[in-house]
């Protein structure tokens, strides 16, 4: 066990009460366009052509509000126009209703199998009448970036349904991936605005109340699925399925509850992600006091990691270097990280990871992340997981923050003294935790007030 990490009762801050959450008006969204447009004439693109499904409605939602329901869709981008937004049978009906002014094009190959295409199915149709001729220049953008290492292909591999790319090349030949623009380390999405922080600091709230209401209401005896009835869902967006699972001996994280009866000693991961951020925690169904040596040190140098990344979080820093410091961290007690030492998120729950060895990003404002350090120890039975979503934001953008949003605020500074003073991590004024219950590791999970905190020393 690190020495200078120490298992501490402390007194929880209690979740928050929340104001109606933010929303973003049509001056946002039409910022949005205006940087998109500016990076579409960098690459010289006449026209931008945007994917998006039900799992992956993140670069729809940035550009329009647009989130399709069943289907798939398309958002069409020019140089001067309102967008377009190519949508099938069902869908199509939620365009009037966006906080951007577009138009629905009915475009029914993108609809559920077996439904009706007899008015407009081709894709390459409903471009042809949205304007995209022979001579246009296209950017397509699909849910994620395929690289070099991903395919040899790559710069004519999209992360987009072979039969979209087939529709558009019927309609131009001149198609690039623009899926950088939006995404990626240096994309558009990694700088978000007040409106979308506010907007996440709410939905990571949120996201945090309803996994540690589980925790609070956690048993032995009791099931998974009726402790997750404790999470008291209310019909937000998720990002992920709603995970809590328990084993003896070991467990796969990623798991929705069952029936499975909770015993006094077993492994518990839980998590839940809305839009905007998502909190994990892990730990042992027992009382403090009933904590093996090994599960203390395992949790407790875990957290000399977890104290090691939030201390790097400063503007200009290396993202890389603060990957290799938590890494090694996590080495001196024999653990691993099972993906990336945090990462980027945003409306999707994983927009892409700058903590990796070799990346050039460096810390900006603007960043939303996770602190999704998840670890692995050298046998199975050893679990914790830490995890929630974390801004930055320089001096000009926390002002707006507070002026804007002053409630907000005020549970972001709240946070911040409580990571600092209760909990004795160091972190920089850029920082902004967005959940409740910043950072706040009980190894035993039937004991949520004792904690691990680091000593000044740390």
């Amino acid at each position: 066990m690190p020495d200078h990490i120490t298992l501490r009762d402390v007194e929880l801050p209690p979740l928050s009460v929340l104001e109606p959450e933010p929303v973003l008006s049509g001056e946002v969204y039409a910022g949005r366009i205006d940087r998109t447009r500016a990076r579409m004439r960098e690459l010289g693109l006449t026209h931008l052509i945007a994917y998006a499904d039900r799992e992956h409605p993140g670069n729809s939602l940035y550009l329009t509000g647009f989130d399709p329901r069943f289907e798939e869709a398309l958002v069409v981008l020019d140089l001067d126009n309102a967008p377009w937004i190519l949508a099938g049978n069902e869908s199509s009906a939620m365009v009037p209703g966006l906080p951007v002014t577009a138009t629905a094009v009915l475009c029914q190959s993108l609809s559920l199998p077996g439904q009706d295409r007899s008015i407009q199915q081709r894709v390459s149709a409903a471009l042809r009448q949205v304007g995209v001729g022979s001579g246009a220049r296209v950017g397509l953008v699909g849910w994620r970036q395929i690289t070099a290492g991903d395919s040899p292909l790559s710069p004519y591999a999209y992360a987009v349904p072979a039969f979209v790319i087939g529709e558009i090349l019927d309609v131009t030949p001149n198609l690039t991936d623009a899926t950088s623009i939006l995404m990626g380390i240096d994309g558009l999405r990694s700088r978000n605005e007040a409106d979308q922080i506010a907007l996440n600091e709410h939905r990571s709230t949120r996201a945090a109340g309803h996994a540690w209401r589980a925790l609070e209401a956690l048993e032995p005896g009791r099931s998974e699925l009726a402790t997750a009835e404790h999470m008291a869902l209310n019909g937000l967006p998720l990002t992920a399925h709603v995970m809590l699972t328990t084993g003896s001996g070991k467990i796969v994280g990623l798991c929705s509850p069952s029936d499975r009866v909770i015993g006094h000693g077993d492994l518990l991961s839980t998590a839940v992600g809305l839009q905007g951020g998502l909190t994990s925690r892990a730990g042992y169904v027992l009382h403090a006091g009933q904590l093996a040596q090994r599960q203390t040190d395992f949790a407790a140098g875990y957290f000399a990691a977890i104290a090691i990344w939030y201390r790097g979080l400063v503007l200009g820093a290396s993202t890389a270097e603060i990957a290799e410091r938590t890494t090694r961290e996590l080495a001196k007690s024999s653990i691993r990280p099972l993906l990336n030492p945090g990462h980027l998120q945003h409306i999707d729950e994983w927009l892409d990871s700058p903590f990796a060895a070799g990346s050039h990003g460096t810390v900006h404002s603007g960043m939303s992340l996770q602190a999704d350090i998840i670890p692995v120890g050298s046998t199975p039975d050893l679990a914790a997981n830490c995890e929630d979503a974390v801004a930055i934001a320089d001096a000009d953008l926390r002002a707006e923050l507070a002026e804007r949003y002053p409630r907000m605020w005020a549970r972001v500074t709240a946070r911040r003294t409580f990571m600092t003073q209760t909990l004795g991590l160091r972190i920089a004024e850029e920082v902004l935790p967005l959940s409740d219950r910043q950072a706040v590791l009980p190894p035993a999970l039937l004991s949520l007030s004792s904690v691990l905190v680091a000593t000044a020393s740390a």
